[in-house]
Formats: structure tokens, C-alpha cells, sequence
């Protein structure tokens, strides 16, 4: 998933209009519901909490990965999650997503056309 960034013209965001990619963090484990600390790119308090339980906000931790793409990547089964510092929850075993095959239908071409009596 990505997004599109406004950023200010002196911050390090991407420049204005660039795809940022999106982090997944689902977990509970990136809440910490019972104290906000200073986030370590802004500075601003926040709840959450990167995989190694730095204070950071998502949106920075999207936009610190944005800008630093020469960065070590964190990957699993050959999928990219992101950087080794702000990277995706790993794919949950018990979670495999479940694809409902549709009923074959005839395509518009092969059915006839019933137009109703006059």
C-alpha cells in the first residue's frame, strides 16, 4: 500500500507528490497504552512503539523509510517488509488468507437476449 506525501520544504520527507509505502502495524505490541514517549524523529509524544520498542510515529517511520532506501531491508519469504528499523508485522501462520473461487458464469456474449413481449 502506498500513499502520497505534502511534505513541508524543509523536512526530510520525500519530495511532494512521491509514493510512500506503507507500514503494517497491526500488532498490539506497536500500542503502549500506558505511557507516550518523545518520538525519536520528531519529537513529539506518541504511543507507538517500532518493532525494537523505539518511540516513533508510523507516519515518520513511513517517511524515514521513504528517504532511506539504501538502508538493510527486513525480508521474509522473499517479500519486502520495509527497513531492518521500521518494518512490517511478520504474516501471522493462523491468518493465511482464504480465496473464495466464484461459479464459472457463461459470458454477456453466449446468453441470449430476452427482450420483453410488446
Amino acid at each position: 500500500m502506498t500513499a502520497l506525501v505534502n511534505a513541508a520544504p524543509n523536512s526530510t520527507a520525500p519530495r511532494e507528490g512521491a509514493a510512500v509505502r506503507l507500514l503494517n502495524w497491526r500488532d498490539a505490541q506497536h500500542f503502549d497504552r500506558f505511557e507516550d514517549l518523545p518520538c525519536t524523529l520528531c519529537g513529539k509524544f506518541t504511543p507507538m512503539r517500532s518493532h525494537g520498542d523505539e518511540a516513533v510515529h508510523k507516519v515518520c517511520a513511513e517517511r524515514w523509510n521513504a528517504t532511506h532506501p539504501e538502508a538493510p531491508r527486513y525480508q521474509d519469504a522473499k517479500r519486502d517488509l520495509g527497513t531492518r528499523r521500521f518494518h512490517d508485522d511478520l504474516p501471522k501462520p493462523g491468518k493465511k488468507a482464504t480465496v473464495h473461487q466464484l461459479p464459472e458464469r457463461p459470458s454477456p456474449e453466449a446468453q441470449a437476449l430476452q427482450l420483453p413481449a410488446a
